[in-house]
């Protein structure tokens, strides 16, 4: 009878150990391999549809969320109503009183003159006299909503760590970054924010580009993807987005600050809103002015 020495049972042991991860990285290579082939886009962020969901009695006593005059959504009693259901069954409408916020401060407060649909998008006119600066709006003396320190700062180097930790795998698709912007608030009292507006920094392996939002936790060292779009043929995606970042506010009044981020396509341009919510940023509130192609 053949005995085995407890050395050979040992290296038997390691080798099918080791035949078993090259397995696995085999697979896992394969995967990769055809996701790079047959994906010519990517996008990847989360998002909620309670909006659009609320009952008739919430939108009704909703009051607006106007960006740039597009009505983005509205709100009540920390809920969201989506813009078109806003519009349709709020009271609060024409002569209602706004908040207006432009930068970093609170510019007045204003009226709605009148109301302008377009293929389902609401815009608003308002007394508001400044057509230069970005703003947003909401209902008069809901809540300040300019709480969260926001500001532009320097890009450092851990901010490069942030976006190569958030891409993860998605890296291999576009190893470059060019980190644009960055930004510092607060969420809340006890969850300060950078958040990096990043682009590819030229065409990765397989000629594809991206546009990403990365949204990094200092306290925690951890970072994460808000918003992120991979195209790659981008002469014929028209509808590739650049990403910015425009406001950190508190647009419902439950204290916490939702960020507010644009997209720019060939033709046309979103608004979303971000809520935080349990570690995690979904999309609650997104509204598009479409161009003319």
């Amino acid at each position: 009878m053949k005995k085995y020495s407890k050395n050979v049972l040992r290296f038997k042991k390691l080798y099918v150990f080791l035949i078993s991860i090259f397995v696995v990285l085999l697979v896992i290579g394969i995967v990769l391999l055809l996701c790079f082939c047959f994906n010519d886009r990517i996008e990847v962020e989360s998002q909620k549809n309670d909006a659009i969901n609320v009952s008739d009695d919430v939108a009704l006593n909703s009051t607006p969320i106007i960006i740039d005059n597009l009505v983005v959504g509205a709100t009540y009693n920390s809920r969201w109503v989506s813009a078109n259901k806003y519009y349709l069954k709020s009271n609060n409408k024409n002569d209602c009183e706004i908040d207006v916020y432009n930068d970093d401060v609170k510019a007045g407060t204003y009226k709605i003159k009148e109301f302008l649909t377009d293929e389902n998008t609401v815009f608003v006119n308002t007394s508001y006299p400044n057509y230069v600066d970005e703003y947003f709006a909401i209902a008069k003396d809901s809540n300040y909503a300019l709480v969260s320190q926001f500001g532009q700062t320097q890009v450092e180097q851990k901010d490069y760590e942030y976006v190569k930790k958030a891409l993860g795998l998605y890296r291999l698709y576009n190893t470059t970054m060019n980190i644009k912007n960055v930004y510092n608030g607060y969420i809340n009292a006890n969850t300060p924010v950078r958040i990096l507006t990043v682009t590819s920094n030229g065409k990765g392996m397989f000629g594809g580009v991206y546009s990403s939002i990365i949204l990094a936790f200092p306290n925690e060292n951890k970072a994460k993807i808000l918003q992120y779009s991979y195209t790659k043929d981008l002469e014929n995606s028209d509808d590739f987005p650049i990403y910015s970042l425009e406001f950190l506010a508190d647009l419902n009044g439950d204290g916490k600050s939702e960020i507010i981020t644009r997209e720019v396509t060939e033709f046309n341009v979103t608004y979303n809103v971000f809520e935080y919510e349990n570690d995690n940023c979904f999309k609650v509130l997104s509204e598009t002015m479409k161009g003319n192609k």
